[in-house]
């Protein structure tokens, strides 16, 4: 016996994997785009030095004094440092707008990494990395000099760890592009550990401390733009 017609219709089956197609594309190209706009930050930095009314250095200074809201002199370890940023609130804004993006990219493209425990690994650090940025913006150097210090530290020691943890995802992907992330990651390591090892010393303090953080600021558009190409070629 024939079953019973019924005036509804039954839902189709394939509506379902082509959502999740086009859910998996948008988080391949809002979590690249998070990660290509990351070196407008340095151009932030820059700019807002160039405005500094007071003398600043980007080889001994900090970013932080950048961020200092107030025409101040800041009592660092090594001696008093006169800061005057009029563009402060776009550095700090910086810190958090760039800090979040940096983290929901490496969330959104985690999926899109091969050895899915490296990708782990290497996502909760960019999250870590971002998650201090903000901090760091939200509590402006010449608020609370110590506070500022301790939520600008794990993004310091995040990023490149992220980055070297990131090499490890492409080398089996793309070993050449592992490999310069790699490099990348090693020469942001060596920038971190010398800022801090140096920390009490007013000389080179800024080269050291760029060192740590502009490349990942500068190198994770060429890994997003990597990964965009790869998934347009297996489309097609």
């Amino acid at each position: 016996m024939a079953p019973a017609r019924t005036g509804g219709q039954v839902p189709s089956t394939k509506a379902s994997p082509r959502g999740a197609d086009d859910g998996h594309r948008l988080a391949l190209v809002l979590g690249a785009s998070a990660w290509l706009v990351q070196p407008l930050y340095v151009v932030a930095e820059l700019v807002a030095a160039a405005r500094s009314s007071a003398p600043y250095s980007l080889l001994d200074q900090t970013i932080s004094d950048l961020g200092a809201t107030t025409c101040t002199s800041i009592d660092y370890p090594y001696g008093a440092v006169e800061v005057c940023s009029p563009l402060h609130a776009l550095v700090n804004g910086s810190f958090i707008v760039f800090g979040l993006l940096l983290a929901v990219g490496a969330v959104l493209l985690r999926r899109f990494l091969p050895r899915p425990r490296l990708a782990a690994a290497s996502t909760v650090a960019w999250v870590v990395a971002g998650l201090s940025s903000v901090a760091t913006g939200l509590v402006p150097v010449d608020r609370d000099l110590d506070l500022h210090s301790v939520a600008a530290l794990p993004s310091l020691v995040a990023m490149p760890i992220a980055l070297l943890l990131l090499a490890g995802c492409l080398r089996r992907m793309a070993p050449g592009l592992g490999t310069a992330t790699a490099v990348v990651g090693l020469a942001s390591l060596a920038g971190s550990v010398v800022f801090l090892v140096t920390a009490t010393s007013p000389e080179l303090g800024g080269v050291w401390e760029r060192l740590g953080f502009w490349p990942s600021y500068l190198w994770l558009p060429v890994v997003a733009l990597v990964l965009l190409r790869r998934a347009r070629a297996s489309r097609g």
